[in-house]
């Protein structure tokens, strides 16, 4: 099973504001994993199975949000790349993540992948709190870890 990444940043941002609320920035960066298209058909939107994107590069930090439209689709590569550009690529020492206290799924899904609560901000979500969580370089075990002599 494969996808199909698209890339351009107009699209992709206004998927995320679409579906989470984010609001356009200038440090957006993200990408949507679509089901491959069939001969002659266009992609739409409507086709994202996994979306990634980030924002908010403060310092060596650096927010993360994921859209995960079909599940069935989910590979462990996607959730390889996801890590690597933040930690990798972008070299951030933690990653962020902003999470509605009612969408249990997400968090489950969150500490499934290795984050950890470090705040709860009351009435700061779009339902409930914000549950702000973190994942620090060193606790991710979704990238190969460098070795500093």
């Amino acid at each position: 099973m494969s996808l199909v990444s698209i890339t351009q940043r107009e699209m992709v941002g206004q998927y995320f504001h679409e579906k989470l609320g984010l609001h356009p920035s200038d440090d957006f960066r993200g990408v949507c994993h679509v089901v491959p298209p069939g001969p002659g058909e266009l992609v739409t939107m409507d086709d994202v199975a996994v979306a990634v994107g980030y924002d908010q590069f403060i310092g060596r930090a650096c927010c993360m949000h994921t859209v995960i439209a079909k599940p069935e689709r989910m590979l462990r590569r996607l959730v390889h790349e996801a890590f690597e550009f933040p930690f990798v690529t972008c070299d951030c020492e933690a990653v962020i993540a902003l999470v509605d206290s009612t969408n249990e799924a997400a968090l489950r899904f969150d500490t499934k992948l290795g984050f950890h609560e470090i705040a709860r901000i009351p009435h700061a979500g779009m339902d409930g709190d914000l549950v702000v969580l973190c994942m620090r370089r060193e606790q991710c075990r979704w990238i190969r870890q460098r070795v500093t002599h």
